[in-house]
């Protein structure tokens, strides 16, 4: 990594060179940026590229230009492959003595399928060719690009020995480029690693082009798989040091390794978590005529090569569909869904590209529709789903998803199986604005999901109170039964904020760690209730304490009924429990309470024998209050006595 003079750049892309085998390639690119692409020695010796070159171009405009290099011998398709994964524009090299060529077409067919829409032509050696040739040679290649149904941004007639052309490619080049968009810098960093090596004095290097995102130095990245921990240290484009890099740009990034762990072609480096997948549901095109056949049957079950990004991975093809609807299909190309199973994980991304290969000559391709999928949802289901992850209508497919849901809510971070990363922040909080869905902590529903889930807690609470007057239970529902009875595996905080959101909309009520009925607050409803509560309060009148075994029998009640008639009294600010199983009216625990701070005033401790013999009642009922003033932090216990912590009235 050296360091040349600064040029700030105002638009950055990256061009992949295509074409068959010794069509000048190499030739063309080290011509054009002065720049040798070839690396290896290997490559030098048998004046062919193998794997993967780059070299670098500053346009007019300041716009900066990498160029990636692949081999055009198809024994390194799958360097190739590696090579094209990212790139913005592609420059296709066809020499004028032979037209397009066996790679020439394989080429041209996985940029197309790899959503590479603009190809600027370069017809080379035209010193070895007629002029009738060269218009025959122009016609050839641009009837292979419209079979694609890709735009040819131009074409441009060179000749690497003479130096024909060679004015004019450069404001080519531009015009192609002033024409394709700019990549997404939403989403964060997202590097396909394609070269790895050790620099010394620098430790580990690796490059790539930044397909989405920003990076800067200082960065803390992620390299998956593996998890592998890392700081960028420093960062080249261009073949010059920059503080931050954007996307669209070819970058080597040299790396501080934090977790050890071996670096590779097809890692990729990253500025968030994203968990590798090996399960894929994909749209599949490429091959027409056997898809359009029916060949999904046999396709289906057999082995394939998986290339993504700069990643290869082997699987198969679990099984394949034809897109659910003609508006989804591309064209005259005929589209299917298929599930992919890896035997490697890749990190892929919903709307990535990919390619394909079943053998060494059928080549597929398309697009990711989700990262992996829940059980629940089914082919069927998928169906109503893909027309519009093919279309690109997220919000619809989100709302479909949610509503497919087993219980119409999902966690946000679900929708990250079929949301581009550039649309994940912003796209649930534009469905939430506009009422199209809402949220409930960190999960996401429908409103009439919500609207049924609250009917439903009503109706359950409404069932208890009716039940449990006979009953003699408390009318208020604990919150983790009506959290578990309304729908199984309830998220807690999902719970928490529907119920706080029915108590301020006065829908319900919450005491202590139960949930009620608004009516039932006064005094739940139920005349035995009240005359049970009557005949408490008399019992305790002429008692100071009294146990509730004692009350129940006195009053010809069960223990369960009295208990909730204390409760009730308790929250009126009548009565109150004491210690577990005893009970005291309000008033007489103040008389008490009294007796306490009169103790400690005349003698600096409270005995439980003064205690007693100052309320003038049985060592039970004094040390069962004791026990209450206690756990009211009134009193402390020290030794055989106790310390008064507050006063009456306070």
């Amino acid at each position: 990594m050296h360091p040349l003079e600064t040029v700030t750049c105002t638009r950055y892309f990256t061009v992949a060179m295509a074409g068959h085998v010794d069509h000048g390639k190499t030739s063309l690119l080290r011509r054009l940026t002065g720049i040798d692409p070839d690396r290896l020695k290997e490559e030098k010796e048998r004046q062919m590229t193998t794997d993967l070159g780059f070299a670098h171009l500053l346009l007019p405009g300041a716009v900066g230009v990498g160029f990636i290099d692949v081999p055009g011998h198809g024994k390194f398709l799958k360097n190739m492959l590696a090579g094209v994964g990212g790139v913005d524009l592609a420059l296709l090299v066809v020499a004028a003595d032979e037209g397009p060529m066996p790679q020439t077409r394989q080429h041209v067919k996985i940029l197309s399928l790899l959503g590479v829409q603009s190809v600027l032509v370069a017809i080379t050696k035209i010193d070895l060719a007629s002029p009738l040739l060269l218009e025959d040679v122009a016609r050839s290649v641009h009837a292979l690009l419209s079979v694609h149904e890709m735009e040819e941004a131009g074409c441009v007639h060179l000749s690497c020995t003479r130096g024909t052309g060679f004015d004019r490619l450069p404001f080519a080049l531009s015009e192609a480029l002033e024409r394709t968009p700019p990549r997404h810098a939403a989403g964060g960093a997202f590097l396909p690693i394609d070269r790895v090596f050790t620099k010394p004095g620098y430790g580990t290097v690796v490059t790539g082009t930044l397909v989405r995102g920003t990076m800067g130095v200082g960065d803390q990245v992620i390299v998956e798989p593996g998890d592998i921990r890392a700081r960028v240290r420093r960062l080249e484009s261009l073949g010059q040091p920059v503080s931050a890099v954007t996307a669209g740009q070819r970058v080597a990034a040299n790396l501080v390794m934090k977790d050890g762990g071996e670096l590779r072609r097809g890692h990729v480096l990253l500025a968030y978590r994203i968990t590798p997948v090996s399960s894929l549901i994909v749209s599949l095109q490429g091959a027409e005529e056997r898809l359009a056949a029916g060949l999904g049957a046999g396709l289906a079950g057999q082995d394939v090569r998986f290339y993504h990004g700069t990643a290869e991975s082997h699987g198969h093809v679990r099984w394949l569909d034809a897109a659910p609807s003609a508006e989804a299909n591309a064209g005259s190309r005929s589209l299917h869904i298929a599930q992919v199973a890896l035997a490697e994980p890749v990190v892929a991304e919903p709307a990535d590209r990919f390619v394909m290969r079943a053998g060494d000559e059928t080549i597929y391709g398309g697009m990711i529709l989700l990262r992996d999928r829940p059980r629940w949802l089914t082919r069927e289901r998928l169906k109503q789903l893909t027309p519009k992850l093919l279309r690109g209508d997220y919000a619809a497919a989100a709302a479909d998803f949610i509503a497919m849901s087993p219980q119409h809510m999902v966690p946000t971070d679900a929708l990250h199986r079929f949301l581009p990363a550039s649309l994940r922040q912003a796209l649930p909080e534009e469905l939430t604005a506009s009422g199209t869905i809402v949220r409930l902590a960190e999960y996401l529903l429908t409103p009439a999901a919500k609207q049924a889930i609250g009917q439903r807690l009503i109706q359950l609470l409404a069932d208890r109170q009716k039940r449990c007057a006979e009953t003699g239970e408390s009318l208020d529902a604990p919150l983790e039964h009506v959290r578990l009875a309304l729908q199984p595996g309830f998220d807690r905080a999902a719970f928490q904020a529907l119920i706080q959101e029915m108590i301020d909309a006065g829908a319900i009520v919450r005491r202590a760690d139960k949930l009620g009925l608004p009516e039932a607050a006064a005094d739940h409803a139920d005349a035995r209730l009240q005359t049970l509560r009557q005949g408490i309060e008399q019992q305790l009148a002429t008692s100071l304490c009294l146990e509730m075994s004692e009350l129940a029998a006195l009053l010809k009640a069960t223990p369960k009924q009295v208990r909730l008639a204390l409760e009730s009294l308790s929250q009126s600010g009548k009565a109150d429990i004491v210690a577990y199983d005893y009970a005291s009216l309000s008033e007489s625990l103040v008389k008490a309470h009294t007796v306490l701070a009169a103790i400690w005033k005349e003698k600096g401790d409270i005995s439980p024998g003064e205690f007693r013999e100052r309320l003038g009642t049985s060592r039970k009922y004094a040390m069962a209050l004791l026990a209450y003033f206690d756990d009211q932090h009134i009193t402390r216990r020290v030794g055989n006595g106790r310390v008064l912590l507050k006063q009456p009235g306070t």
